[in-house]
């Protein structure tokens, strides 16, 4: 239908101008050569807005980006025409359904222009293009095209904070704190004797060995290394796992500096026991049961979306499913 409308548009353009000509040359006057003038200049202006690709204009944005769903983000983005190609436009036009605002610009032929958009970030993910939308039209908005270019981004899109991201970090240091408060007592295994050095305690040496060496003998007992709690998510699939998965990511960016290994099971995980930002934005729901592996001896504590959907484990574990420890957290 456009295709057909532009047509008319040029034929109506073609007889009006054909005609203004024929009544300049069969009746000659000042008023019928200015209307030929005139008429001359509105359909080079026409003809010329219209040269050149709309594809022949590129863009660039920052190429790396960290955001969060429900964010608003200001992003710059820089337009310019490839090098080496014509571009005249009486009218342009930008627009994409994933920015806010709409950009207009009169007789644009290819200078750098600086877009600062506001990006809406709606769905969890990563983001590899971004579309604009041209339209370019003549002076007089008759005819028309249009263009949808696409430009080269790595854009991460996580899950938001979790409204309650502080009360679970409290939650879980208190669990924490109480597993690791023996942690680097001494236990009664001497692991060497040495010379008493300036600032070590009286307490430690060896007094029947310093009699014999003539100088102060040290007891070294072997010390008791903290061991890393694991908290594994457990991503089976459920209405609950976005929500869940918000939780836990909050969890590991107040925790990152605690004695915590973070686990992440999942679709789409490329190292579940060393997650990166990259791993939040891609993971995806478990298409099937997966079995817990053995950490030993570590305090385990899993969480999952539904109590009904509690996985198989080697050894006892402490399990939190969403709707449970969202009621704690309230408390």
């Amino acid at each position: 239908m456009k295709y057909f409308q532009q047509i008319w548009h040029w034929l109506a353009l073609l007889f009006v101008y054909l005609f203004i000509v024929v009544y300049a040359l069969a009746f000659p006057s000042d008023i019928g050569w200015a209307l030929f003038i005139f008429a001359t200049l509105v359909v080079l202006t026409e003809i010329f807005s219209l040269i050149g690709a709309l594809q022949n204009i590129q863009f660039r944005a920052q190429s790396y980006l960290i955001v969060h769903v429900g964010e608003t983000v200001p992003v710059q983005i820089k337009m310019k025409k490839r090098r080496g190609k014509l571009l005249w436009l009486a009218n342009l036009k930008l627009f994409s359904p994933q920015y806010l605002e709409t950009f207009n610009y009169l007789f644009y032929h290819g200078q750098q222009k600086q877009l600062l958009v506001t990006w809406k970030v709606r769905t969890r993910g990563s983001v590899k293009k971004q579309t604009i939308h041209l339209v370019g039209s003549d002076l007089f908005g008759w005819f028309k095209k249009e263009a949808a270019n696409q430009f080269t981004v790595n854009w991460l899109v996580l899950s938001p904070i979790h409204l309650l991201s502080k009360q679970a970090a409290y939650f879980f240091q208190k669990s924490l704190s109480s597993t690791s408060q023996n942690f680097g007592e001494h236990s009664f295994k001497i692991k060497k004797f040495r010379p008493y050095q300036p600032g070590d305690r009286l307490g430690q040496v060896d007094w029947k060995i310093s009699s014999k060496q003539q100088e102060l003998i040290l007891r070294e007992y072997e010390q008791k290394e903290p061991s890393k709690t694991i908290l594994l998510f457990y991503g089976a699939n459920s209405p609950y796992f976005e929500e869940l998965l918000s939780l836990f990511y909050s969890l590991w960016q107040e925790l990152s500096a605690q004695e915590v290994q973070f686990i992440l099971l999942g679709q789409q995980v490329k190292n579940q026991m060393r997650i990166t930002e990259e791993d939040f934005a891609m993971v995806e729901p478990l298409e099937q049961e997966v079995e817990i592996p053995d950490f030993g001896q570590k305090q385990v504590i899993i969480l999952i979306p539904e109590a009904n959907l509690q996985p198989t484990t080697l050894r006892p574990v402490q399990v939190y499913d969403y709707p449970q420890l969202l009621q704690r957290l309230k408390e």
